[in-house]
C-alpha cells in the first residue's frame, strides 16, 4: 500500500510461499512524504502502470527477475507479494521485502537531497566517495548508489554502508549484490533515456527476496514518480509537482513537522494546485508514457509540442 497506489491481496503470502496481489495505480500524488495531496492528476495512474510494466518486461529480457506477473487492465498490475517484516531480524532471509530504498544517482541536480544533507552536515563529501564538494549538474562516473529506510514515517538516509548493513541485517556480499543490481537497472534506464534524448538524473527501486532467498525487483521503477528525467528544460518527473510547493510556507511547516517528529494530525494541510498546472502535468505523464513505451496509449500531444506550447505558457504565468 502507498499514498498513490492500492494493493489488493488475492493470495496471502505464507512463511514459505509467495502470495499474489494486484496494484491499482491511482491518480493521486504525494510530495515531501506528506501522503495523499488534495488534487488528482488524471491519467497519471495508467501512465505509471504502463511504464513500469514495460520496464519489468524489458529487464526480464536481460535476465533480471521481478515480482511482475502481468497487467490486469491499464492501471492494474498483478504481482507476487512477500512478507513485510518491520521489527526484528528474520530467522531466514527469504520470501520478504528488503527494508531499504535503493537510489541510483547519475547527476546531482539542484533539487537533489544530497546537497541538503551536505548543507545540514548529515554527511560529508567523502561519505559519497567524493574528494571535494560535488558540482551541480555534473555527470557522475560511476553513479552513486545511495540507501534510505523503508516503512518509516519519513524516509531516512543512511550515512554509510555500515548503517545499511546493520539496519537490513545483511553482510557485505548481499549489499554488493544489491548495488550491482541497482547499477544494471540504472544502466537500462539510462540507455532508454538516451535513445529519447532525455537526461536521467536519478531514481529509486525496491527489492524483495523470493521464496528461495533470491533477489527480485519489487514495487515500481523507471517511471516519472520513481525517477527524475529532464528534456529540453522540462523537469520530466514528479519534480514538477515538488517545485510548485518548493519554498512555500507549507513546505517550511512540513520541514518543522519532520524535525519535531509530530503526529500526522498536526501536519499542515497543503494548498491545491492551479488547474492549468494539473492539466499540463497530466498530459506530461501521458506523453512521457507514450514515448517511453513506444506505443500510443494516450491521445495527447508529443513532448516536443507540449514544451513548445503549453510549457512556455506556464512559464509566462509563473507556474513552472
Amino acid at each position: 500500500m502507498g499514498s498513490v497506489k492500492d494493493l489488493d491481496i488475492v493470495e496471502e503470502p505464507t512463511a514459505e510461499e509467495e502470495g499474489v496481489g494486484v496494484f491499482e495505480f491511482s491518480d493521486r500524488y504525494s510530495v515531501f512524504d506528506y501522503g495523499e495531496m488534495p488534487d488528482e492528476i488524471e491519467g497519471k495512474g495508467e501512465a505509471l502502470c504502463l511504464m513500469s510494466a514495460h520496464n519489468f518486461k524489458e529487464l526480464e529480457k536481460e535476465g533480471i527477475k521481478s515480482h511482475f506477473i502481468g497487467l490486469d487492465g491499464r492501471n492494474r498490475m498483478k504481482v507476487k507479494v512477500v512478507n513485510v517484516i518491520t521489527q526484528g531480524t528474520p530467522d531466514e532471509f527469504k520470501n520478504m521485502m528488503v527494508p531499504l530504498e535503493i537510489i541510483y544517482r547519475n547527476i546531482l541536480g539542484e533539487g537533489s537531497s544530497v546537497f541538503r544533507r551536505l548543507k545540514k552536515g548529515e554527511i560529508e563529501p567523502s561519505d559519497l566517495g567524493f574528494d571535494s564538494y560535488p558540482e551541480v549538474n555534473k555527470e557522475l562516473d560511476p553513479p552513486i548508489i545511495d540507501f534510505s529506510t523503508k516503512y518509516e514515517t519519513f524516509d531516512r538516509y543512511f550515512k554509510n554502508l555500515d548503517e545499511v548493513k546493520e539496519h537490513a541485517g545483511f553482510d557485505d556480499e548481499m549489499i554488493d549484490v544489491i548495488k550491482d543490481l541497482a547499477l544494471r537497472v540504472n544502466g537500462y534506464i539510462n540507455e532508454r533515456a538516451k535513445e529519447l534524448g532525455w537526461m536521467h538524473l536519478d531514481g529509486k527501486m525496491e527489492v524483495a527476496l523470493d521464496k528461495n532467498g533470491e533477489l527480485m525487483l519489487a514495487d515500481v521503477l523507471g517511471t516519472l514518480d520513481e525517477d527524475r528525467f529532464e528534456y529540453k528544460g522540462l523537469k520530466l518527473s514528479k519534480q514538477m509537482l515538488r517545485n510548485y510547493y518548493r519554498g512555500t510556507e507549507w513546505e517550511k511547516e512540513m520541514d518543522r513537522v519532520k524535525d519535531q517528529d509530530l503526529p500526522k494530525d498536526e501536519w499542515p494541510e497543503p494548498p491545491k494546485m492551479p488547474k492549468k498546472l494539473i492539466d499540463f502535468v497530466s498530459d506530461m505523464y501521458k506523453a512521457a508514457c507514450n514515448e517511453w513505451t513506444g506505443e500510443r496509449h494516450f491521445d495527447v500531444k508529443g513532448l516536443d509540442e507540449l514544451i513548445e506550447e503549453d510549457y512556455q505558457e506556464l512559464k509566462k504565468e509563473g507556474l513552472a
